[in-house]
């Protein structure tokens, strides 16, 4: 990143009517104006107009917003080299909420969600979200569109493309999504999930295992079975081996970290740390997973619990309430939803219904990222 000294370079355009050439030069005739220093000075989607655009290719701020939004007043070849600088100084469109309050014609939002609808409408947190989702958006008369994850595959640039307005996109993005979220032309807010330059809600996972974790830890276990969201060994243990991992864009991840961190801060040994995966699609799978490990622990072994989500945990004490062996010392689930106060599950706490809400926030009235608190609530295990 360059220093606060560092400016970009002066730049000079030459362009021939609407079918000229493009091109950009540095006061020295070099070829490239726009390294490091600019580079360094413009801040992306969040922090470039496009009248900053224009001064730094030294043409109208008119002939920059036809390149994104009237391609026809322009030859291709001028709107491509246009568009190639634009995103060199890390601008990739003009900010859609501004654009779109202003004409005063957003009427839906869309929400990419990270299961399928069955998933969605079935899930106590997902509804949750949603319902928080919906409570913003009548206040504001807009309606909601929701867009679900089609089997396995996250269909991101359908979304783009969908009647919605403006898109939350609730799910995963991994680094083959990063550029079509950050090229949108539409209005995006993220949730549970991280792109630089992307206005996100987060809930502070890391730090609600972490509690989790030190909670099963004061019960004094042998053992502790962490049920995990579908990770992977050779994911889990890159992540567990950095000194200082930074904020991951996968829940998951986030959770596995804090859990790791109590234990170690315990002093607990990583190898008595058991983790299981288990395919989120199918929560209630995690009972017959831990069935299966049963036999394989000491008879006499103290084993705790932690889990991921209380669907897991939930899965989880079903099982444990058919063990003949001694029950867990301690069981602690993630989210805390009606069946877990229901069940005496003690878990984490986060506010999806607040989730929900922020998200729209974010969207349509152009806040910063929030990370959202939580909470340790102890009940009967």
């Amino acid at each position: 990143m360059s220093s606060p000294g560092n400016a970009a370079r002066p730049v000079t355009l030459e362009a021939e009517g609407p079918a000229g050439r493009l091109s950009v030069h540095d006061a020295d005739g070099g070829a490239d104006a726009h390294g490091g220093a600019a580079r360094g000075r413009y801040r992306g989607r969040g922090g470039l107009t496009l009248l900053d655009v224009a001064k730094a290719l030294g043409v109208s701020r008119t002939t920059v917003s036809n390149a994104y939004n009237r391609p026809d007043k322009l030859s291709a070849s001028l709107r491509e080299e246009i568009l190639d600088r634009a995103r060199e100084l890390g601008y990739f469109s003009p900010d859609p909420t501004a654009r779109a309050l202003r004409r005063r014609d957003l009427a839906a939002v869309g929400v990419v969600f990270h299961h399928d609808l069955s998933y969605a409408l079935s899930d106590p947190t997902a509804m949750v979200f949603l319902s928080g989702v919906a409570a913003e958006l009548d206040r504001r008369h807009l309606a909601l569109h929701l867009i679900p994850k089609m089997g396995r595959r996250l269909m991101l640039a359908a979304a783009f493309q969908s009647m919605a307005d403006a898109i939350i996109v609730h799910a995963e993005i991994g680094p083959e999504f990063v550029h079509e979220v950050t090229a949108s032309p539409k209005p995006t807010v993220l949730v549970d999930t991280t792109v630089p330059g992307v206005p996100s809600v987060l809930t502070d996972d890391r730090q609600g295992a972490l509690r989790a974790m030190q909670h099963a830890l004061a019960a004094r276990p042998d053992v502790v079975v962490v049920l995990c969201f579908a990770i992977g060994e050779v994911e889990r243990l890159r992540v567990l081996a950095l000194t200082d991992p930074p904020r991951s864009g996968y829940v998951g991840d986030e959770r596995m970290i804090g859990y790791a961190q109590a234990a170690e801060e315990a002093g607990f040994p990583a190898q008595r740390l058991l983790w299981l995966d288990i395919d989120d699609h199918f929560p209630e799978s995690a009972g017959a997973r831990l069935a299966a490990l049963a036999p394989t622990l000491p008879a006499d072994a103290r084993v705790a619990i932690v889990a991921m989500s209380d669907r897991l945990a939930l899965s989880a004490l079903a099982e444990t309430q058919r063990w003949s062996r001694p029950p867990p010392v301690a069981l602690v689930g993630f989210d805390d939803s009606p069946a877990a106060a229901a069940a005496g599950l003690t878990t984490v706490r986060q506010d999806s219904h607040r989730k929900g809400e922020l998200a729209v926030r974010l969207l349509l009235d152009r806040l910063p990222s929030v990370t959202v608190p939580v909470n340790l609530v102890v009940r009967s295990t």
